[in-house]
Parts: structure tokens; C-alpha cells; sequence
């Protein structure tokens, strides 16, 4: 048994979570089982307060206790690691980017995203991706050029993702045949012969001919980041807290993805029979690049590259949803904050998981 006085601000959830106790109250139990009548407390606790608090090894039997007793505030998965598992994967959601300088709104975007299990080949899941219902400002836009791009993009999906084992999007590869594709490309002509409307769509028919530019475009959106990045194969470590890993996410619109330090901190329930599982993570920049930089097609992180201009200091928060029955992703709340010279830049984007069955 350990005597400790509480600090300023200090909860008991968060000295549970210092002495990595599952349960806030059973540390008020052991303390009002331990101290003088006139030393028991209900409730929280506040600044300055003397706690008995339990020693490691009666702090593991606790927390056998509390794991019998289902009264956990926590859920750990097996071997710290949540493990993907693509028949969850599958499904419709819906997406929300809102742009700001500073408090101001500048835009915002919204569409829709689908996942088909298109089935196993040598090991790696196969998936149909196609995206949807696309609207500015909550808004659907009938100007000439968003037609055109919806017309053009629609003869592109489905395009097939590849993925390992682990959730790792290794792949993005069309589903029709090329020639087909551009066929279809140049029929769009005739419903928009000036020459800016020709030159977009031979833009197009570019990119469809080059397998890695199709990689690349497709390949390098927040969608693909928040669903199959690095943050699924981080395992989480002693407690709560993972290890510091890597991981790049395109945050800045039609610039190179940014290299981020991340750590993911599984966050305690609500309530003890909360259906959600919440994991938090954070970043900052570690890119040596700086935005003009970034924007450069052929712009590539190099950690042994110096640069004169200084890099690009922004960072990176994001709350992840699961269910917690089976662990299938709900939503993503996440934020990204460019400081700039003169003001803020901000970017909001939830990912919201609208099927039914999951």
C-alpha cells in the first residue's frame, strides 16, 4: 500500500490510468478499506487529498478481479494488436472534409464511398471500390465542369484494391479493360466539344493508360489512410499507450502526403457496457519538406535530406470508432492544422460508417 496526495485537476479515472488500474472504483473501495472513517470519500477526488492507493502486485490482482466481474473500463486486444478482418471492412460511408482559415469555413465537401468483397486471390483480399454522390457545400453541383468529372470518373469505378493480410492496401489496379475505358472516354465528347472539356478528358485517358499514375492518384486519399494505414499494425504496448510509429497522410488537396510521428493511446469507456471502442491518435510533422515543396509531383520524403526554407509544421489528431462486439470500424473524427505564416489552416474530415450491418 502506497500513500499518495492527489494533484491540481487530477481525476481518479486518471490516476487509475497512472497506476494502470481497469476500475476508478475500486481504487475508491481499496482507499475507504484502508484509511480512518473520517478519510472516506464518494464521488471524486480533489487537489491535495490523501489516497491509499494499492502496490503492483495487489494492483494485477485487481485487476484479475475487475476482468472477472466484466467491469473493465477497457477493452485490449489480443497480443496489444486489433486485428483486421476484411469481412468487416465491407460496406457504404460516408465522408465529410470542411476547410478553414483560422474559425472561418472555406468549403465543404461531402460524398460517398463503397467496399465490395470482390473475394481471395493468393492470399491477399480483393475489394471493389467505387465513390459517389458527390456534393459542395451540401450542395450537388450541375455546373459543366463537375458533370464532366462525374461523368469521366463514373467510367472508372469500380477499380479493384488489393490488400494483405494485416490491412495493408498494397494495390489499386482497374477492373476494365483500358481500351474499353478510353472508349468510353472519348464517347464523352460528344456531350462536351469545346476544347477545355477535350483536354481534360485526354488528361484522363493519361492517367488510365499509366497503371503507376492510377496507383498513385487513387492510392494517396485520406480514405485509403484512415482505413488502411499504419495505425491497424501498431500494437499497443504495456498500457494503453502505443509505440511511436510512421505513417504519411494527404492532407494538403493536389500536394504529396506528409510524414508524420504517431502514437495511439486506447482511450477508457464511457460506461461499462459502452458498444464502442475509442483509440485515439496523434502526430506531429517530421517532413523536411515545406508546402511548396510538397506540391512538386515529384516531391519524395527523404529523412537524410536537409532543406534550407523551413518544413512544414503542422499536426495530426484523430479519434477511431469500432464496434465493439466485433470490432468493424464506425467512424473517424479527425483534424489536421497547417500553422502558416498569417493564419491557421485547418482541415475536418469524418468518415462515418452508414451501413446497417456491422
Amino acid at each position: 500500500m502506497i500513500i499518495y496526495y492527489t494533484q491540481l485537476g487530477q481525476s481518479l479515472s486518471d490516476l487509475c490510468n497512472e497506476i494502470q488500474l481497469e476500475n476508478p472504483e475500486y481504487l475508491r473501495d481499496y482507499h475507504n478499506q484502508n484509511c480512518s472513517l473520517s478519510e472516506r470519500f464518494e464521488g471524486d477526488i480533489v487537489q491535495g487529498m490523501k489516497i491509499y492507493i494499492p502496490s503492483s502486485s495487489e494492483i494485477l490482482e485487481l485487476n484479475k478481479k475487475i476482468r472477472g466481474n466484466n467491469q473493465s473500463f477497457y477493452d485490449f486486444p489480443a497480443n496489444g494488436k486489433f486485428p483486421f478482418d476484411f469481412k468487416f471492412w465491407e460496406g457504404t460511408y460516408q465522408i465529410i472534409q470542411t476547410t478553414y482559415s483560422d474559425d472561418t469555413v472555406l468549403a465543404k465537401y461531402e460524398n460517398k464511398v463503397r467496399l465490395d468483397i470482390e473475394g481471395v486471390k493468393d492470399g491477399y483480399y480483393h475489394f471493389l471500390f467505387s465513390a459517389f454522390d458527390f456534393r459542395k457545400n451540401e450542395d450537388i453541383s450541375d455546373s459543366k465542369v463537375d458533370t464532366l468529372a462525374k461523368m469521366c470518373i463514373e467510367v472508372i469505378y469500380p477499380i479493384r484494391y488489393i490488400i494483405d493480410p494485416e490491412g495493408k492496401l498494397i494495390g489499386i489496379v482497374l477492373t476494365r479493360k483500358t481500351e474499353d475505358i478510353v472508349s468510353e472516354l472519348d464517347s464523352i465528347k460528344n456531350f462536351f466539344p469545346d476544347q477545355y472539356s477535350s483536354d481534360y478528358i485526354e488528361k484522363m485517358k493519361g492517367i488510365i493508360e499509366n497503371p503507376e499514375i492510377i496507383s498513385q492518384k487513387f492510392k494517396n486519399t485520406l480514405f485509403n489512410s484512415f482505413m488502411f494505414g499504419e495505425f491497424y499494425r501498431t500494437q499497443l504496448e504495456n498500457w494503453t499507450n502505443s509505440n511511436v510509429y510512421y505513417d504519411f497522410y494527404p492532407w494538403i488537396f493536389d500536394a504529396q502526403p506528409i510524414r508524420f510521428e504517431l502514437q495511439n493511446i486506447l482511450l477508457p469507456k464511457d460506461i461499462i457496457d459502452d458498444e464502442r471502442v475509442k483509440i485515439q491518435q496523434k502526430g506531429i510533422s517530421i517532413d523536411n519538406r515545406n508546402l511548396e515543396g510538397l506540391h512538386f509531383t515529384d516531391s519524395k520524403f527523404d529523412e537524410k535530406t536537409d532543406t534550407e526554407k523551413k518544413p512544414i509544421d503542422c499536426e495530426h489528431f484523430a479519434e477511431y470508432f469500432f464496434n465493439r462486439e466485433n470490432l468493424s470500424l464506425y467512424k473517424v473524427d479527425a483534424r489536421f492544422q497547417y500553422f502558416g505564416n498569417e493564419n491557421i489552416k485547418r482541415e475536418d474530415f469524418l468518415l462515418e460508417r452508414i451501413t446497417d450491418s456491422y
